[in-house]
């Protein structure tokens, strides 16, 4: 099975990302829901103002007219000769409802002015970016007509390397993203493909391994709702940081894949140890198929206990295991040799397909369409 499906994404790869390289990138659909938000948040707030505005309009008309009302009933008393306490009594009375009336325009005025300033600072309901800080993100990393596609985790689980190999290139090359730096910073650092001809940006984002603010405060201010597809690399375990990445992204409808890193140098061990026990088998090819089946086991075991650990449990996704060079190799289009395959294809299919789904200008129902004609026999990966 697992042959099976890695040869029919081996084939899909080509036709996914020709489409892609053919096609105009349309508008990021998460942005355009943030951006539509903004807009009726504006209008609201407008008319909220305009509301207030008319009230206090009210209060000082209403006002006007109760000291109207006051002199004229100063002028009846004073022109019937009333009992001076009696017309003084009316003329407090009226003069008690003048301030009350006075009290509540000032709290109606208060009150759009707190709005406004509001506004003005981009105050908004928790789980949503402020219009500013939306804006200040999409200028420093929003580029059009691009992809932007982040690697996500904690310093030492290799994001390097994989955007790397995700860019074709190998670590220590000119182009490459430095993999012997000593990670200490919280800054998105970007690396745009190196070939021309593919509309991506990778992303590396930091991870802290533990959160000093709320999830969704964590994934605003480190700007991920800008990017189209989020890969989520660990090693050994998953952190707070990873947890809050898949929550947030699936509040936002962003893409997300939960990737082991260095599966090859895991398995290989497996193998080591095999070879070490009494009575190991010699097949190299069935030592290798435990040895793969025996990580990928335990791997999305420790995956699914990590996701039901959170509070609430988070939703149940595949685990891919990918090799670096095997990876490397892929996207550089070069055979593969005798290095191990595990999910690379798999993975790097289901990025494309999700990538042209969601922002190319053709329709995801035309690519099948044609896959169809061409008698490709994948179409139900598409399905």
């Amino acid at each position: 099975m697992w042959s099976f499906l890695s040869t029919l994404a081996a084939v899909a790869v080509p036709t996914i990302l020709g489409w892609i390289r053919g096609n105009k990138v349309r508008e990021n659909p998460t942005l355009a829901l943030m951006e539509e938000r903004f807009r009726r948040e504006r209008e609201e707030s407008d008319r909220r103002i305009q509301q207030v505005q008319n009230e206090a309009n009210q209060g000082r008309d209403y006002a006007a007219q109760l000291q109207r009302e006051k002199q004229e009933q100063a002028d009846i008393a004073s022109k019937a000769k009333l009992d001076a306490d009696k017309a003084a009594k009316i003329v407090d009375e009226l003069q008690d409802q003048a301030n009350q009336k006075d009290k509540e325009m000032k709290n109606i005025q208060a009150a759009q002015e707190e709005m406004e300033a509001k506004w003005k600072k981009g105050i908004r309901p928790v789980e949503w970016p402020s219009q500013e800080q939306y804006e200040k993100i999409k200028r420093r990393y929003y580029k059009e007509g691009k992809f932007h596609l982040a690697i996500a985790g904690i310093s030492g689980t290799g994001k390097s390397t994989l955007i790397n190999a995700f860019r074709g290139i190998w670590d220590g090359d000119e182009k490459a993203a430095p993999t012997d730096v000593v990670e200490s910073t919280s800054v998105v650092t970007a690396y745009p493909d190196p070939n021309p001809s593919n509309p991506f940006i990778w992303f590396d984002v930091p991870g802290s391994g533990t959160l000093s603010c709320s999830d969704w405060t964590y994934f605003n201010n480190q700007g991920l709702f800008i990017f189209d597809a989020i890969i989520v690399l660990f090693n050994d375990r998953f952190t707070a940081t990873d947890a809050a990445i898949l929550k947030n992204a699936e509040r936002y409808n962003i893409p997300t894949y939960i990737v082991r890193s260095k599966s090859d140098i895991h398995i290989e061990n497996i193998i080591k140890k095999t070879r070490r026990m009494p009575g190991a088998r010699a097949d190299p090819t069935k030592v290798l198929d435990d040895a793969r089946k025996e990580f990928m086991k335990k791997t999305r075991d420790s995956v699914r206990t990590n996701l039901m650990k959170n509070d609430p449990p988070l939703r149940s996704q595949r685990v891919y295991a990918v090799s670096r060079d095997t990876l490397t190799l892929l996207i550089r289009e070069e055979p593969l040799d005798d290095n191990i395959q595990l999910d690379e294809y798999e993975l790097w299919k289901d990025i494309l397909q999700d990538a042209f789904s969601r922002r190319s200008e053709k329709s995801y129902g035309s690519m099948a369409e044609l896959m169809k004609k061409a008698g490709s026999g994948i179409l139900g990966l598409f399905a």
